[in-house]
């Protein structure tokens, strides 16, 4: 009997301990709860979450139209209709000068007068302008030197040639139009050595001379051999890379014709010629 007794004081003594603990742990969730509500009551009030708009804060920004109509967005103020501001047109001459006709007159390459040189333009003017148009369309050679027709760019349009006929005339004699400028230098770079190939990055040497050797090496002024033509080509290759190299970059006056030192544009890099090269002599062998 007396264990028995013993026993149910025990689980009595369980339950009670039992019983404070689970109390215990209700008081101190309540007592957190409050503490989280006091502490949240400063951030709700300040971001607005139970302000009541929780349905105009979540909803889509915009909504597909399909009715045609221009609809305005909430919040924003109508704006007047775009108006587009003309531009003043590029001068057809000025631009013809810069495409072609600089890679000669800007230095004075091959005889050609300088832009803006009013002696060297002075005795040629005087034959006319109908002359002038006459020699830049079909081409002329004279003491002093020889002009490619259409300075070499022969899909050029005729009233383009005469176009930067004018503009150059009116660079010495007024008109409107000022002397142009040489393109404007690049930042130099390392130079290479003459007589070494540089690697280059793939389309290199077709950019450098899409964007200079064309005026001569597409239709052959000059005795310039022209690009693909393997029977020109074929002996100035077996005379060596390093040779072409040299002659490109500081130029070459041969019996057959001349070439001006890296094709009249001497702000390019000695790599940047010497790409055109290679690629001229890839696409001709």
């Amino acid at each position: 009997m007396s264990s028995n007794h013993d026993n149910a004081a025990q689980d009595a003594i369980f339950v009670r301990n039992f019983a404070l603990i689970l109390a215990g742990l209700a008081v101190i969730g309540i007592i957190i709860a409050i503490l989280a509500r006091y502490v949240n009551a400063g951030f709700e009030e300040a971001t607005g979450v139970y302000d009541g708009n929780l349905d105009e804060r979540i909803a889509p920004v915009g909504q597909v139209n399909t009715s045609g109509t221009a609809i305005a967005l909430a919040g924003t103020a109508p704006t007047e209709p775009a108006v587009a501001v003309p531009t003043a047109s590029a001068n057809p001459g000025e631009a013809a000068y810069n495409k072609v006709c600089f890679a000669c007159h800007a230095q004075g390459v091959a005889g050609a007068p300088k832009i803006g040189d009013a002696a060297a333009w002075e005795p040629r003017i005087a034959q006319g302008k109908e002359t002038l148009y006459k020699h830049s369309l079909e081409g002329f050679t004279g003491q002093a030197g020889m002009m490619p027709p259409k300075g070499g760019a022969i899909d050029m349009s005729d009233d383009d040639v005469k176009a930067a006929v004018d503009f150059m005339v009116n660079s010495v004699q007024g008109g409107g139009d000022a002397a142009a400028p040489a393109p404007a230098a690049r930042e130099p770079a390392a130079a290479a050595p003459v007589t070494t190939a540089v690697p280059v990055a793939a389309g290199k040497g077709k950019e450098i001379y899409d964007a200079v050797c064309f005026a001569c090496h597409t239709p052959g002024a000059a005795g310039a051999p022209k690009l693909g033509d393997a029977a020109a080509w074929a002996p100035r290759i077996a005379k060596g890379a390093d040779l072409l190299y040299e002659h490109s970059i500081k130029g070459f006056m041969g019996e057959a014709g001349m070439m001006p030192p890296k094709g009249g544009r001497p702000d390019f890099a000695d790599e940047d010629i010497v790409a055109a090269v290679d690629y001229m002599v890839e696409s001709s062998k």
